[in-house]
């Protein structure tokens, strides 16, 4: 069997991403609360989410993910959504981009949603993956703790 995994990704503020490197957990349960909660929690939610995450330049990250594969054979593009699919591995990825986040499907091996995800590290370093079905989440790159420390 060849499950389909998903994954949300939104662009953290960077002043919440340091704050909560380390307590991600607390921002993935904001994030599933606001996906099964109604009425007013969903308001509330919503409004939170709007203000820890920022909003990123669709055209500019559509331009950079084209860059990043229009070369292989297995790519495609066409209205804000970018494909991956290796035939020959059986390996799959969508991502399509949003106002506000994004949205990664894949199937097969991890190969190609991996690539996905490097492209977007190196493009932006606070986006945050959240796959709602396996409670699993984490930075696409990982968070250096500033030292604030004045060495003298």
């Amino acid at each position: 069997m060849n499950l389909l995994r998903k994954y949300e990704i939104v662009l953290i503020d960077e002043e919440v991403a340091y704050m909560y490197s380390g307590m991600e957990k607390k921002l993935y349960q904001l994030f599933q609360e606001n996906v099964y909660s109604k009425g007013f929690l969903k308001t509330l939610t919503t409004h939170q989410i709007r203000y820890i995450t920022k909003d990123y330049k669709r055209k500019e990250l559509n331009e950079y993910i084209y860059h990043s594969f229009f070369h292989k054979k297995d790519y495609s593009y066409s209205d804000n959504t970018h494909t991956l699919n290796e035939m020959k591995n059986k390996n799959y990825a969508q991502l399509t981009l949003y106002p506000g986040k994004m949205i990664l499907t894949a199937r097969g091996s991890i190969d190609a949603e991996t690539s996905f995800f490097e492209v977007l590290r190196n493009y932006q370093p606070f986006f945050l993956a959240l796959n709602h079905d396996t409670n699993k989440f984490g930075w696409l790159r990982p968070i250096q703790v500033m030292n604030i420390m004045d060495e003298r």
